[in-house]
């Protein structure tokens, strides 16, 4: 059985032969299992002649789940320095997941909205759509060759892997909404750079490059100029209203831009679009 074969009389207690299937008993539970894959876990899967483990399958998991409750903090500190290590490979392995178990996945989301009303909120909020129309965008793409301002990652390979277009990026996460604070971003250093500040940031990345900051300076003090349109300080925004019959229909509010081109407040509701359309006429 190799060099690593136990000899102790209570190694053999917990193992027996029954009918040509071998069996092992749990030193946790008691419990007899077959001695295979499916109820116990090997000890090294790169060298099965270390054979498995003494707890079976479910007792480990318990014991794993308590360990990680009362170690919360070490944890998150390790999985936090090992994702930054293996982000792609993280990334590849969610988008897997997502695509093989959608229905449980999007169950599993519901459920935690659900729980975590406060943090939805707070996300909520500080989330903010771009006030960048089809036209600034594309030439803010053309502008940067259609990759990422950061890392150079392009188009086709975003969209190969992430099945997704380069995202609009926030330079200064509190400037301003529109194409003079915007440019494209592949996934991951929009996720990696969140809410830091440009410089915080970039200067610590494996593929920082001075002509890409630069680019990127470029663009947000001078270039945007040329493709900038003039918008009004209003929107119409579209709301589903459900009633208590479970029957909907829909509200239209007009809201209004702040300096920074963020939406900031709704000051009028109507069921009719076109109501709303001559109220910003006669505000104009």
């Amino acid at each position: 059985m190799g060099k690593y074969t136990k000899r102790s009389p209570k190694f053999f207690e917990n193992i027996r032969e029954i009918n040509g299937i071998k069996e092992r008993r749990c030193t946790t539970c008691g419990e007899w299992f077959p001695e295979t894959i499916e109820y116990f876990y090997m000890c090294n899967k790169s060298k099965p002649e270390k054979g498995f483990q003494a707890s079976c399958k479910k007792c480990e998991i318990k014991k794993n789940s308590k360990h990680q409750k009362e170690n919360y903090d070490q944890k998150r500190i390790y999985f936090h320095e090992n994702y930054l290590e293996k982000k792609d490979y993280y990334f590849e392995n969610a988008y897997r997941y997502r695509e093989n178990n959608f229905e449980k996945n999007q169950e599993d989301q519901r459920k935690w909205r659900q729980k975590n009303p406060e943090k939805c909120k707070y996300h909520a909020s500080k989330h903010r759509n771009h006030d960048v129309t089809k036209k600034e965008w594309q030439a803010c793409l053309k502008f940067f060759d259609f990759k990422c301002a950061y890392c150079g990652m392009t188009l086709k390979e975003h969209k190969n892997k992430y099945m997704e277009q380069l995202h609009k990026e926030h330079v200064d996460d509190d400037g301003y909404n529109d194409i003079r604070n915007c440019v494209p971003g592949c996934k991951s250093c929009n996720s990696s750079k969140h809410e830091s500040s440009l410089e915080e940031w970039y200067l610590k990345q494996e593929y920082y490059s001075e002509e890409c900051i630069n680019k990127i300076i470029m663009w947000i003090t001078e270039e945007y100029k040329k493709y900038i349109e003039p918008k009004l300080p209003y929107k119409i925004k579209r709301k589903k209203i459900y009633n208590e019959e479970n029957t909907y229909y829909w509200e239209y509010q007009l809201w209004v831009y702040d300096e920074k081109r963020n939406l900031v407040d709704c000051i009028i509701t109507s069921r009719n679009k076109e109501d709303l359309k001559i109220h910003i006429e006669s505000l104009i």
